[in-house]
């Protein structure tokens, strides 16, 4: 019953999300008015006061015409300005037969302004202002200098009271509404704000990993064109020789563009609203062998072995790209850390549901201390085997990247003698 209830009160006033507060403030009133009039109408009726109901009958009839004007046909600013003059000439109207001053008119009057700041759009209310204090003001003159045209409709002292009570609490139901819609857009609006500033904060987060990816990711195979042009350059090769460099140039060349363009895809998919993540059924030694191509030409350089055996049959749910930029960071850390002549190991395991990358070096290790923010950006980079530099992202990166594809990372490394990075993810 109460959701069905809330469905309709949606329907009457209108959704949140398509419908502006202003129009559902005036829908709120119109629906409260026209509940409440016919109680008025009860209360005038008991302390008779046939006139003021010929008016409240008049003013609930232009309140349902114009609810479906705004709610029905959209057509918010004609309604608001149609009940505005229409309700200040039935209120004035109110004031002269229904006692003036001491009766509860000016309530209305209030009531009315209220009404009118908080649905008129923009600034627009600054015109009525002035012309709801001109009839308020007018009213009282002639009250003041001409009393004998109000009539005191009132013929006891308790008919008083309870047309001022009445009218009282329809006022305060009324303001209460409108003050509650305002407090509530209020903090929707509040809440808009602050998560457009975390959306913004994890756009120019994500722009920053991009550069962070693009500086760690082509660093390794431009050093690499750039040695193979330098040997060109600089060495009188053999036609065998030079027809090798050559190949192996255009390999890295292909290699580094194929990559670029991932990353580019990558940073596409930021643009359009965050890392989005494409899985998929990935055949794990075909992802570590692309990887490897990558990496080859700067393992190569400081003489160090790298052995891929990983099963051909292990298929897993991943994101393709996204694994291969994971796999071509640990590989290119394992390299960065390993000593000239070091060895590098990259293998595979199952335990039936889930599968499991490894990647060994037998390198200078992590020291406990730089364990504890190793996946973090308080993690601090430092320099490789042979000075090489590196940004103190891409394991931080590695993690991310591994969580949002359903997987794990994890690491074990003895100081000053080499680590190992595990990659888990679940079997197709």
């Amino acid at each position: 019953m109460i959701k069905y209830l809330k469905r309709l009160h949606s329907k009457l006033i209108g959704n949140a999300n398509d419908t502006p507060i202003q129009a559902r403030i005036y829908h709120e009133v119109s629906i409260i008015a026209m509940i409440g009039l016919p109680v008025a109408l009860a209360v005038n009726f008991f302390i008779s006061v046939p006139l003021a109901n010929i008016a409240m009958t008049a003013t609930w009839l232009l309140i349902a015409g114009l609810y479906l004007n705004s709610r029905y046909y959209g057509n918010l600013r004609s309604s608001v300005i149609i009940f505005t003059i229409g309700s200040s000439i039935l209120i004035s109207f109110n004031y002269f037969i229904n006692s003036g001053v001491n009766g509860p008119t000016l309530l209305l009057f209030l009531l009315s302004l209220i009404f009118v700041i908080s649905v008129m759009p923009g600034r627009q209310f600054m015109f009525w202002l002035p012309i709801n204090l001109a009839i308020v003001g007018s009213l009282l003159l002639v009250e003041y200098e001409y009393p004998e045209l109000v009539g005191i409709t009132y013929s006891e002292r308790s008919e008083l009271f309870l047309d001022m009570g009445t009218t009282y609490i329809g006022v305060i139901v009324c303001i209460s509404v409108v003050l509650s819609y305002l407090i509530k857009n209020y903090q929707r609006e509040k809440n808009n704000a602050l998560q457009a500033s975390v959306a913004l904060k994890v756009a120019n987060d994500s722009k920053t990993r991009l550069l962070s990816i693009l500086s760690h990711d082509l660093r390794a195979p431009l050093n690499s064109i750039q040695s193979f042009l330098e040997v060109l350059m600089d060495y009188d090769l053999s036609q065998d020789e030079r027809k090798f460099m050559e190949k192996n140039l255009l390999n890295e060349t292909k290699n580094t563009q194929v990559m670029l363009h991932n990353l580019l895809n990558w940073s596409k998919s930021q643009m359009d609203g965050g890392t989005k993540v494409n899985l998929t059924d990935v055949n794990l030694q075909t992802a570590v062998t692309a990887c490897l191509r990558v990496q080859e030409a700067a393992a190569t350089e400081k003489n160090i072995s790298i052995t891929a055996v990983v099963d051909t049959d292990i298929e897993i749910t991943a994101d393709l790209d996204m694994l291969k930029l994971v796999i071509r960071n640990l590989i290119n850390n394992a390299v960065k850390f390993t000593p000239t002549g070091g060895q590098i190991v990259i293998y595979s395991s199952a335990d039936g549901r889930f599968a499991q990358l490894h990647v060994q070096d037998n390198g200078t290790g992590i020291s406990a201390e730089r364990q504890q923010s190793l996946f973090s950006l308080d993690g601090a980079s430092t320099y490789g085997t042979s000075n090489e530099k590196g940004v103190g992202l891409g394991l931080m990166l590695c993690k991310e990247f591994t969580e949002l594809q359903g997987g794990k990372i994890s690491f074990s490394s003895v100081d000053g003698k080499g680590t190992t990075f595990t990659l888990k993810f679940p079997l197709t």
